[in-house]
């Protein structure tokens, strides 16, 4: 044994040990979720301070997604390594200069650097913070310990918005890298008193780091593609030649992972066609809610010309909707079949997009937010749900790779979100431009703006609405599993 910290906390401090150590990641978790959510209200503030289009500010949020989804394959190493205490103290190390990069940033590009090093803390802690909870709860309880853990993640959003809405109005938006850094700091005294240290010693062997290398290149030359390609045609330098690269270093990564004896991700796993469901629910619902985080401000800033403060006030109850039912959620999943929650929330989902896609200007602000609310409390069905039966689906032994991969593919998903959408809002913004052009608008008039960005925005809202309707095909085989292995 290299040391036995584990045993000696349980002991020092009963059966509250798992719930402190708990308490320290949520807080950890909390912090850089919190961040991710509070700049999105100050985009257009930004846009304005580095001359910036929509179709480049979104890099903030790409930046910040790919780096997440990336280094979120590190954590399973990490722990198996360095133990969760000192990867915890790694990961939000990072996220800490990436936000004083982030107050300091003199230009665009330091910014998105800054976003990069933030994300990268953030990918760590999340899949070390489901591992743990899988770690140091007993089977009948996880539900509920995930619907606690499940609070620090939707927390961010709740504050998030309205926080950086404040703080970009009172101060400015280079202020709001720094409110969440006493979160921070308090989660890393709270990880280095209660967390546990590796337990035992084990040949874990080196880092696979040309696997590492290839799935970075793979999931970088994807998002840059997608993202160039609202400036360029498909053909252009920029776009053909980095989705070429993608696919042919996906193609190497996986035939790489098959063969390794120290495979950065448990391919293996996904062998089950419930692991492979739960896998694509968690990317459909992922990017359903950073789709609609994302659009939402943009659209009450850009529509309805609402300041930051306002437009966080939109989401800000959708937030305390989820902290609520997050918990009440994690109670029924011990007791109902995770299928049934899952539907439910999917379908209620895709009923308020559709919903929302009717906003105009004119919209009052119950309507915008008291649907936002519901779109959120599908989610907070989904989320815990999901996560609780996927890492159900895996052996013991397997919880914190699985852990790992299951939120890789589920960031990957938001982060393709993000990107689709702002894919969208650019070429629907240039279409409907070109149709009042031919009615012979002025396109440059305040009410033509208006319009064109109202019928943009609403058809973002559908599109997110109409693509969410895939994830229920991997529900449907879920449910017919469980309803056969039942009988």
């Amino acid at each position: 044994m290299i040391n036995n910290r584990h045993a000696i906390l349980q002991e020092k401090y009963g059966t509250s040990y798992k719930w402190l150590a708990g308490f320290a990641v949520v807080i950890g978790l909390l912090t850089t979720i919190f961040s991710s959510t509070m700049i999105t209200v100050a985009l257009t503030d930004i846009m304005s301070a580095f001359d910036i289009t929509q179709g480049s500010v979104q890099w903030m949020a790409t930046g910040f997604l790919c780096a997440s989804s990336v280094a979120m394959l590190t954590t399973s190493w990490f722990m198996r390594t360095l133990g969760a205490r000192l990867t915890f103290m790694i990961a939000s190390s990072l996220f800490i200069v990436g936000s004083f990069m982030g107050w300091l940033s003199p230009n665009f590009e330091t910014l998105v650097a800054a976003r990069i090093l933030q994300g990268a803390g953030a990918g760590i802690i999340q899949p070390l913070s489901m591992a743990l909870v899988f770690i140091l709860f007993p089977p009948e309880v996880r539900g509920r310990a995930m619907g606690w853990f499940g609070m620090g993640v939707v927390l961010g959003p709740a504050l998030g918005p309205l926080i950086g809405g404040i703080v970009t109005d009172a101060l400015d938006w280079h202020t709001t890298f720094l409110v969440a850094l006493p979160l921070s700091i308090l989660s890393v005294i709270l990880g280095f008193i209660f967390l546990p240290d590796r337990s035992k010693k084990e040949d874990v062997g080196q880092f696979n780091f040309v696997s590492f290398f290839l799935i970075m290149l793979g999931v970088g030359g994807l998002l840059s593609g997608l993202s160039n390609s609202q400036f360029h045609s498909f053909s252009h330098v920029t776009v053909f030649p980095n989705l070429c690269v993608s696919l042919i270093a996906f193609i190497l990564f996986f035939r790489r992972e098959l063969r390794s004896s120290q495979p950065l991700v448990q391919l293996d796993l996904f062998k089950s066609l419930i692991v492979v469901s739960t896998a694509m629910i968690g990317a459909f619902t992922s990017a359903g809610l950073f789709s609609s985080v994302y659009a939402l401000p943009l659209f009450a800033r850009s529509v309805q010309r609402m300041n930051a403060t306002d437009a966080g006030l939109v989401l800000f109850p959708a937030g305390v909707a989820l902290v609520i039912i997050f918990p009440i959620v994690g109670r029924l999943v011990d007791k109902l079949p995770a299928y049934k929650l899952i539907v439910v929330g999917q379908i209620v989902f895709i009923i308020s997009m559709i919903i929302l896609s009717f906003s105009t200007r004119d919209t009052g602000y119950l309507a915008l937010a008291g649907w936002s609310l519901v779109s959120r409390v599908a989610l907070g069905a989904i989320m815990p749900t999901n996560s609780t039966f996927s890492l159900s689906s895996v052996p013991p032994s397997h919880v914190t790779q699985a852990s790992s991969a299951f939120n890789f593919i589920r960031m990957l998903g938001g982060t393709l979100g993000i990107n689709l959408t702002a894919l969208l809002i650019t070429n629907r913004m240039a279409q409907h431009t070109t149709e009042l052009k031919e009615m012979g608008r002025d396109v440059l008039a305040d009410d033509s703006q208006i319009q064109i960005m109202t019928l943009t925005f609403q058809d973002s809202f559908l599109f997110t609405g109409l693509v969410f309707c895939l994830a229920i095909i991997p529900t449907l085989y879920i449910a017919y599993h469980t309803r056969r292995v039942g009988e």
